[in-house]
């Protein structure tokens, strides 16, 4: 049975709306690490001591903080990139058929491609855990995973539940 637009779309949209969020969530928590990492070093330099101990639970305290400072600008830099790579991996995933590596490749180029316009046009990425290469390199993994996440709930004609796949599916002749 093809699916109407309606549900087709509705489809599509969740799927985008849980890439962007596992981005956000992903992404917020990869910047507190290598701001907490950034942090503690220089803790430790200034003490003349190796890098200064963050406590469990001060760690997870500075990532909620971060989730909730960084939600709207974050976010919307983010889904405006991968919204635009997505677009054009939609294409390019129709005549290649490799449609996760395509998703996925556009979420990590979508990011590189954000923090590499800031950094020229602002002389800084605004993200301090993505200054460095690894850090680039974990928003760009996070990326890829949303990418990857997105192809996996909106491939076309297969249903994303697994429980949805034993339903009867009715056929029209």
């Amino acid at each position: 049975m093809k699916l109407s637009w309606k549900l087709w779309m509705l489809r599509r949209v969740g799927a985008f709306v849980v890439a962007v969020a596992t981005m956000v969530a992903l992404g917020s928590a990869a910047h507190s690490y290598f701001v907490q990492r950034a942090w503690s070093a220089a803790a430790g330099l200034a003490f003349e001591t190796a890098p200064a101990a963050i406590p469990f639970i001060d760690r997870i305290s500075w990532i909620a903080h971060d989730l909730v400072g960084m939600f709207v600008p974050y976010c919307s830099v983010t889904a405006i990139a991968l919204f635009v790579a997505f677009l054009i991996a939609g294409g390019l995933a129709r005549f290649t058929g490799f449609r996760a590596f395509v998703f996925g490749l556009a979420g990590a180029s979508a990011l590189f491609a954000v923090f590499t316009a800031m950094r020229t046009v602002l002389g800084t990425v605004g993200i301090f855990g993505a200054r460095g290469p690894v850090g680039l390199a974990a928003q760009m993994a996070v990326g890829a995973l949303a990418g990857l996440l997105f192809a996996r709930l909106s491939r076309p004609g297969k249903p994303a539940c697994p429980s949805d796949r034993s339903k009867p599916q009715l056929q029209k002749y």
